[in-house]
């Protein structure tokens, strides 16, 4: 949340509500923001994140533009304060989306990375924590321009808040278990990998227990 600039009484819309999503609305509420929404394409993991971040949440529906006229709705109008794309370069996407991103030599699509500048208020800050390996056409260089949106992103500087976030989940501020769903030896780690990817039996966290029976 410090890239969002989260201090207190913000609100937070989250795309993607992976272990990854979950996690940073609980990192929301620890820094005070005033209200979390989350938003994705599967209703069990939407599930998973109300019931252990506590969020509103959104399922994202076709084209996606259900969305940001509900993050409108709920905030007078003007989007939230900050919008944080977890989803990255692979969302679920339909034949056309991928037909482009073929045609113009692209890897994935940044339409959630869109969507979150579309529903974050002007002069709001938008926080990339979902991967994007590559250069995309047709960025959105005129509506970020236009809403002086802060855009922030890169790969998590783990070593800074390491003991930091230690000490939270020591002191019970942060609770970790209720985001894994599946424990697996290290035998099964394909399983593992291959259940997150294809989104089986309600998968949202693999956990890989050296000592677990195969």
């Amino acid at each position: 949340m410090d890239w969002a600039g989260v201090k207190g009484g913000e609100s937070v819309a989250i795309f993607g509500a992976g272990p990854v999503g979950i996690m940073a609305a609980k990192s929301a509420w620890l820094r005070g923001a005033g209200r979390v929404l989350i938003v994705d394409t599967l209703a069990y993991r939407l599930s998973k994140a109300a019931a252990s971040a506590n969020c509103e949440t959104i399922l994202w529906e076709g084209d996606g533009k259900n969305v940001i006229e509900q993050i409108r709705s709920v905030t007078y109008g003007r989007g939230t304060d900050v919008c944080i794309d977890a989803v990255g370069f692979e969302p679920d996407r339909s034949f056309i989306d991928r037909a482009k991103s073929a045609l113009n030599l692209e890897k994935g699509s940044v339409k959630v990375l869109e969507a979150c500048m579309s529903a974050v208020r002007r002069g709001g800050i938008v926080s990339v924590l979902g991967v994007y390996p590559t250069t995309y056409d047709n960025f959105p260089i005129g509506q970020f321009f236009d809403k002086g949106i802060t855009l922030k992103g890169g790969q998590a500087p783990a070593h800074k808040y390491i003991d930091e976030l230690l000490e939270y989940v020591v002191q019970g501020k942060v609770v970790l278990e209720d985001v894994i769903t599946h424990r697996l030896p290290l035998s099964k780690i394909a399983d593992g990998y291959s259940m997150f990817k294809k989104k089986e039996d309600n998968c949202v966290k693999v956990v890989l227990d050296p000592w677990a029976a195969g």
